[in-house]
């Protein structure tokens, strides 16, 4: 009861900071923006964003998961707050410090979503493809790969997940297992429906012999 009053808070104050923040965005007062971020997330964190963001994505999850209770929103809470970071970075010509600050948005993201089950809101799935297409080009490392196919997996969203999990095999050949697994499972569920989460029948069956079965 603890756990969901503290996140059901904790939507609604970050709903309201990002109004804020996509106004001083399209206003094109980054500065101001910014200040709205680094209010938020001394509230929400308990840290200020600018201190968190110097940590690796894995540093990140653990510190915000120190109360296990309150860590899943944690997580969730920092990852949409480093998107707006991120974005107004880009925005201000400043690509490279936007895309790292998108790339541990993304990994936050996706962890939440894992450890949530399922997204939180609607504002979830849409900011995990959101930072997913600032990122276009990008090269995203192979253990955020992995929970972003794990997470798009666990939701259902299986055309998104394929070239997710092609890109990740690329950097680790070794996660050809999980393709066999995926496909495999795909294929037992389709029965007589023409698609399963976005995947036709056919591409279903491209991806099986793409990655066999070892069994």
């Amino acid at each position: 009861m603890i756990e969901r009053d503290y996140i059901m808070r904790m939507i609604q104050m970050l709903s309201q900071a990002l109004a804020a923040i996509l106004f001083w965005k399209r206003q094109k007062e980054y500065p101001k923006a910014a200040g709205e971020i680094r209010k938020v997330s001394k509230q929400l964190l308990g840290i200020e964003l600018e201190v968190l963001g110097k940590l690796s994505d894995a540093q990140m999850i653990g510190l915000l998961s120190l109360d296990p209770m309150l860590g899943i929103g944690r997580c969730y809470a920092a990852g949409m707050l480093l998107k707006e970071e991120g974005e107004i970075a880009v925005l201000a010509d400043r690509v490279d410090e936007g895309h790292a600050a998108l790339l541990k948005s993304l990994s936050l993201l996706a962890e939440s979503g894992l450890r949530n089950r399922g997204p939180f809101e609607a504002a979830h799935s849409a900011a995990v493809d959101d930072v997913i297409r600032e990122l276009e080009g990008a090269e995203v490392p192979v253990h955020t790969l992995k929970k972003l196919f794990s997470y798009y997996d666990l939701t259902g969203q299986f055309a998104k997940a394929a070239p997710i999990l092609d890109r990740a095999v690329e950097l680790e050949p070794g996660f050809a297992a999980e393709g066999s697994k995926f496909y495999s499972r795909l294929a037992a569920r389709i029965g007589n429906d023409p698609q399963e989460g976005g995947l036709a029948k056919e591409q279903i069956e491209a991806g099986l012999s793409k990655y066999p079965s070892k069994s």
